[in-house]
């Protein structure tokens, strides 16, 4: 929330009182502590302009001045908050930051995608990294002192800190809060092409980076699929978050990096401030992780939390074991993986026995069917079977929330149905004692698909990159400890978000001359594959809802599998009544 002159003339006058800290005052005006520093920095501009000002021009939400190394500023700082991350030993003196401005204003200027203003682009070609520059940079962006600020970018504070003195930590300061304000987060790898297709086709692993954020109340938020294809074109003209719950990101590497991270931060932030709730939550310390809670406060503490706007972020030592104590870790990540890959097996092995059946002379090639759009329905159908009161088991099992919050939660329903009631089939394992699900039932229903697939058409699986049909835990994992997260500094990301937030950026053209070399995937590379005739798609309804109501087998929501479908026909016949202009 971006706060009116007035309201900045407001905060200057209670910091003067010194009756208020910056944090309370940023409780107060509900906007991140970094923010409220920035404007007692200004606070002889702040006082100058509102002393003059009528109402209408206190209503305006910016002083009266015009930057035009705005974007060399915003690069410099993204930089030097990933620096003290990555490199938390590189001393960031003045001096110092003199010499990179100058080295990132020549590369601004040569980003061959930037379409700067003439003014803007003028200013970046004078600049000379000067003291006057330094001191205006200190003033809006903090302090650049060499010293490290205790648990800022310096890991080794918090690497300091055993887990269970993190957990004590953490359940003071989740206690009174609401289970639906407290938020986990965790990225994890997704290959879905095999390397070589033995129909003799050759191609590079396709993979993304997936991150799921869920609630300690059982809500999912939107998921992020991260790729290298800044703008893939089978996703043109669709809006991924609306059709598929996906935010789509992309790096150098495919993996998450801290531009990515913020992203979605900030995204998250955006759904506390619409509910006008703080949202606690709680990350491991990958540094892509890090990196991203300092660009958005360069003031927050590592060893305590991070606060940006409706968000106070709190990390885990390093050293914590993922399996152990991170909810999306302790079942979540791998129920979404079991559904992803059934849904992929399902769909890749209707599409072969169709090819089959029409005797298709151009064969059936796996490569042509593992398209962008497929893999997003895929991923938009694991998202949302992944079951609520599951998530709460996990959390739960996590040891991450307060007694108090657990006091909240039917513990017994949820131990003893969570994991009955997600659609992967999830059934706790009580011979171990942990109410979590072990490997094999977890990948039961999955399992059954790859042993009838096996009996009747083994060398499909071969295809597909199924080397062991017997093991479905296998298949899931296929990615082992396949990197997520990258520690290094992409400066053209940094510069090329800059210059894209503020419109800087010829983004059509960096997207048509990206596709232009064949290294990303084109229309030519999708398969022909029809959607049902309405007519086909009414009978199958007919079908299924006649087997509702006459088989004697024990269904689930037998009734209410009924409705959706009728819901369902609806539709159908109300696009077909379209289509046919009636």
């Amino acid at each position: 929330m971006r706060l009116t002159l007035g309201q900045k003339r407001e905060v200057v006058d209670l910091a003067a009182s010194k009756k208020f800290t910056h944090r309370e005052l940023a409780e107060k005006f509900r906007v991140g502590r970094t923010t409220i520093t920035n404007i007692c920095r200004q606070e002889d501009l702040i006082r100058t302009e509102t002393d003059s000002a009528d109402a209408t021009k206190k209503k305006r939400k910016t002083t009266k001045c015009t930057y035009d190394l705005r974007v060399l500023d915003e690069c410099l700082h993204k930089w030097r908050m990933e620096m003290k991350v990555s490199s938390p030993d590189t001393k960031l003196t003045g001096t110092v930051l003199q010499h990179k401005a100058m080295e990132l204003a020549c590369k601004i200027v040569q980003e061959p995608y930037a379409a700067l203003p003439d003014k803007v682009k003028q200013a970046l070609q004078k600049f000379t990294g000067s003291n006057g520059w330094l001191d205006g940079y200190r003033t809006r962006f903090g302090s650049f002192s060499s010293k490290q600020l205790p648990g800022g970018g310096d890991q080794s504070v918090i690497k300091s800190v055993d887990i269970q003195t993190r957990l004590r930590e953490l359940h003071h300061s989740l206690s009174g809060v609401e289970l639906e304000d407290i938020w986990t987060g965790g990225e994890f790898a997704v290959v879905y092409k095999p390397s070589v297709s033995d129909a003799g086709n050759c191609s590079g692993n396709g993979r993304y980076t997936v991150s799921l954020f869920v609630s300690a109340a059982g809500e999912k938020f939107d998921m992020q699929v991260i790729g290298t294809d800044r703008s893939p074109l089978l996703l043109e003209g669709i809006d991924t978050r609306e059709t598929y719950n996906i935010q789509y990101g992309y790096s150098k590497t495919g993996w998450q990096v801290a531009q990515t991270t913020v992203s979605m931060l900030k995204s998250l932030n955006a759904l506390a401030r619409e509910r006008k709730r703080t949202f606690r939550v709680i990350l491991d310390s990958a540094v892509p992780h890090v990196k991203a809670a300092m660009i958005l406060d360069s003031q927050g503490d590592q060893r305590t939390f991070f606060v940006y706007d409706h968000l106070q972020i709190f990390f885990l030592p390093p050293n914590f074991k993922a399996p152990r104590f991170h909810p999306c870790h302790l079942g979540i990540i791998q129920a979404f993986k079991a559904r992803f890959r059934s849904e992929m097996l399902e769909t890749l092995f209707n599409n072969y026995r169709q090819s089959l059946m029409s005797q298709d002379p151009r064969g059936f090639h796996p490569q042509r069917h593992l398209h962008t759009r497929n893999v997003f329905h895929w991923f938009y159908v694991a998202l949302n079977s992944i079951d609520k009161q599951f998530i709460q088991t996990c959390w739960v099992h996590s040891g991450l929330l307060p007694t108090q919050a657990l006091a909240s939660l039917n513990l017994r329903v949820i131990l003893r149905n969570g994991v009955n009631n997600s659609s992967v089939n999830l059934i706790p394992n009580n011979s171990s004692g942990s109410g979590l699900p072990s490997p094999a039932l977890l990948y039961r229903e999955l399992q059954q698909q790859l042993t009838n697939i096996a009996q009747l058409a083994p060398d499909f699986l071969r295809w597909i990159g199924v080397t062991d049909p017997s093991n479905a835990q296998a298949f899931v994992e296929l990615e082992g400890n396949a990197s997520v997260t990258d520690p290094g500094i992409d400066e053209v990301q940094i510069i090329r978000s800059v210059l894209q937030k503020h419109g800087y950026l010829s983004t059509k053209r960096l997207d048509d001359e990206s596709h232009a070399d064949g290294a990303f995937e084109s229309f030519g590379d999708v398969a022909d594959d029809p959607c049902p005739r309405s007519e086909e798609v009414l009978a199958a309804i007919g079908i299924l809802k006649r087997y509702l109501r006459l088989s004697q087998d024990a269904i689930p929501s037998r009734v209410d599998a009924v409705v959706q479908l009728n819901h369902v026909k609806k539709a159908v016949d109300a696009a077909a009544f379209r289509d046919t202009g009636i």
